[in-house]
């Protein structure tokens, strides 16, 4: 039977996540090989989060989790056993931690006391301990959205609950607003050739300027009423002719 041993530095931590609704955090072993078993506690804020259920993950296969959980203090307190071993020399999920958001803002999801047992039970700490903070999503970008989608495939449990997004220092970007003036279209109606058309004056932006035009008085054509005279003089003297004749 192979003594539980710790390579390089053990460590335990819950990576920083952003989430709505239900989501899952993974805490993560990694440093040690054929641990009988690991145990630590939670320390959360209660009325930011609460701890729906505490799962073996899928990445260490045939650990069994015993939590105790209380929501009302903001506390939980788990054990994982695993007969065929628990080994991590590189970072593995070893158990799932299903939370609800019940208030707005960030919180943290402090480890405490975290400890891992050989095969001769002797218990020993973990070198590096870090703790995990909830973070509102109004600080996460929609590229980092994306890249924990993408890559959301490596730790799994039995729920249907989305993977907390990570998040990473950002700068914000500053909206541009530009603003473009109206264009305006003066129509000018038309008037004859003996008529004068009047300019109408420059439309200042965004105004808009109707042309206006004087009455146009219809003038009479000079030969309409010289043929009518002529024409009823000729008719004016057959007449006299035929009279006398």
């Amino acid at each position: 039977m192979l003594a539980g041993t710790a390579s390089a530095e053990t460590r335990i931590a819950i990576p920083e996540g952003s989430f709505e609704g239900t989501a899952d955090l993974p805490v993560i072993i990694s440093g040690i090989t054929a641990a009988t078993g690991v145990s630590f506690e939670l320390s959360y804020d209660k009325d930011i989060v609460r701890i729906e259920s505490i799962t073996a993950s899928s990445e260490i296969p045939g650990s069994n989790v015993v939590p105790r959980i209380d929501n009302d203090a903001g506390y939980a307190k788990v054990a994982v056993t695993n007969t065929e071993g628990i080994s991590a020399a590189e970072p593995a999920s070893l158990a799932v931690i299903r939370l609800t958001r019940v208030g707005p803002g960030e919180g943290t999801v402090a480890i405490r006391e975290p400890r891992w047992s050989d095969t001769q039970f002797v218990a020993n700490n973990f070198d590096i301990v870090l703790g995990g903070n909830i973070v509102s999503l109004e600080t996460v970008t929609p590229a980092e959205i994306a890249a924990s989608s993408s890559s959301s495939g490596g730790s799994s449990s039995s729920s249907s609950a989305s993977i907390a997004t990570p998040t990473s220092e950002r700068t914000a970007t500053p909206a541009v607003t530009a603003t473009v003036p109206r264009t305006t279209t003066t129509t000018v109606l038309p008037v004859s050739s003996n008529d004068t058309a009047e300019t109408p004056p420059a439309a200042s932006q965004g105004v808009t300027t109707e042309g206006t035009q004087p009455p146009v008085t219809p003038k009479a054509a000079p030969g309409f009423c010289m043929a009518t005279v002529f024409t009823a003089g000729l008719s004016g003297i057959a007449l006299l002719l035929y009279r006398r004749s």
